[in-house]
């Protein structure tokens, strides 16, 4: 595991390297014959979470048990159609990774500002992703780890009065019924229940940490954009004086790499359009849940409602700073191009410069289902909804149940 994040010289030009060697053991890099082992796991996390799950209201489930049991099902479907996602769109993952890392290797033996440049990404994405993954291992802890701590010591308080007279209900990281076994008053069943599922839920935070992959992709799409920006501002500054068939040249070079990065932005939009699109429906739909459970319920199994909202939540927080930033970069490519005082070239310079500018007056965008851009101003008119149209919602939720119950 070490040697799988150890990071060397030969990655500063590299598109995700470490998590690429991760993605190889599951299918989704390199030989896709492992794509077995990904659908594997997935069908031993259906068996051993999804399945068990209680969606009937009964009277060892009522209905707030049902609304948790629901909204953890909602999370999951995310996390599987994200992965399906990834494994049916695998060939345009792969051209944006090629796309990528060929236009980083042109850099490769240069030292100039561009070089820098990707290397300081690089090393700082290398960061993210460490850093992203210690926040999926926190979930994990939270999920997994506190209801063991607070179970145990007191239904060992307990374990000497008369099995009529205790009182112990224990709290569930997963509301399940595993097979008929009694996870909420049986300690053997429980621990049972624990050990199972707990491979299955760090699987589904590997999944979380796959999903961090594609902001990854985002930021090197924005890279390829910051160094086309460089170049002109290095051409601004070079090219007084220079020759025609130099420049012609240079800016032959600048058009190719800002065409290849409207490339990667369109096969990525292609590629998260859809996952964004159900993640923002999930989202809502998981508050909505969240809101009703905490009105009924007070206990600590808030918490995991809590946790699974609030990675929703930084994902969709990243996406959109991410998605904002990609956007921002190409239009700031227009000014760059303008400030070259193009206008006093040779008409054939002109035409390299017209055509930079008009492609960068293209927004690039990664979108939510083709319905709405990705970025900070949506997600803060989408943050806005959230809050309420959940109230009105929880609102008529409650009336409904009040005229049922």
């Amino acid at each position: 595991m070490v040697n799988l994040f150890a990071r060397t010289p030969a990655d500063n030009f590299r598109v995700m390297p470490y998590n690429l060697r991760l993605f190889a053991m599951l299918g989704l890099w390199g030989d896709r014959r492992k794509l077995y082992r990904l659908y594997a796991l997935l069908l031993l996390a259906y068996v051993a979470i999804i399945f068990p799950k209680p969606v009937r209201i009964t009277d060892r489930h009522p209905f707030e048990s049902i609304v948790r049991s629901v909204s953890e099902l909602i999370f999951a479907a995310l996390c599987y159609l994200t992965i399906i996602i990834l494994a049916i769109k695998s060939e345009p993952f792969r051209a944006v990774i090629r796309k990528l890392e060929q236009a980083l290797e042109l850099f490769r033996d240069k030292q100039d500002q561009c070089s820098q440049l990707i290397i300081e990404v690089n090393a700082n994405i290398h960061r993210f992703s460490l850093g992203y993954a210690k926040l999926n291992l926190l979930y994990v802890l939270l999920f997994n780890v506190i209801p063991p701590i607070y179970n145990y010591p007191r239904y060992f308080l307990q374990w000497r009065m008369p099995e009529d007279n205790r009182t112990v209900e224990f709290m569930l990281p997963l509301m399940q019924d595993l097979y008929g076994l009694d996870v909420h008053h049986n300690i053997v069943h429980y621990t049972i229940s624990w050990v199972a599922i707990t491979p299955f839920c760090v699987f589904c935070a590997l999944i979380l940490w796959f999903k961090g992959a594609l902001f990854m992709l985002i930021r090197y799409n924005t890279l390829l954009y910051q160094l086309v920006n460089r170049l002109l501002q290095q051409y601004d500054r070079e090219s007084a004086g220079g020759l025609l068939a130099q420049k012609h040249r240079r800016l032959q070079q600048i058009v190719q790499l800002h065409y290849r990065a409207i490339e990667c932005t369109k096969l990525l939009d292609s590629i998260l359009s859809l996952i964004l699109l159900i993640q923002c429906i999930g989202c809502l739909l998981m508050l909505c849940l969240m809101l009703f459970y905490i009105t009924r319920n007070h206990s600590l199994n808030v918490i995991n409602i809590a946790v699974l909202l609030m990675s929703i939540f930084i994902e969709m927080l990243c996406f959109s700073y991410l998605g904002n930033q990609l956007t921002e970069e190409n239009a700031n490519i227009s000014h760059s191009a303008f400030n070259c005082r193009w206008y006093d070239e040779p008409i054939v310079i002109r035409k390299y410069f017209l055509r930079i500018i008009l492609q960068a007056h293209r927004k690039a965008t990664i979108t939510a289902g083709k319905f709405y851009n990705v970025n900070i101003v949506t997600f803060a008119q989408v943050s806005t909804a959230l809050l309420v149209i959940p109230q009105a919602a929880l609102l008529v939720l409650c009336l409904i149940v009040s005229t049922t119950l």
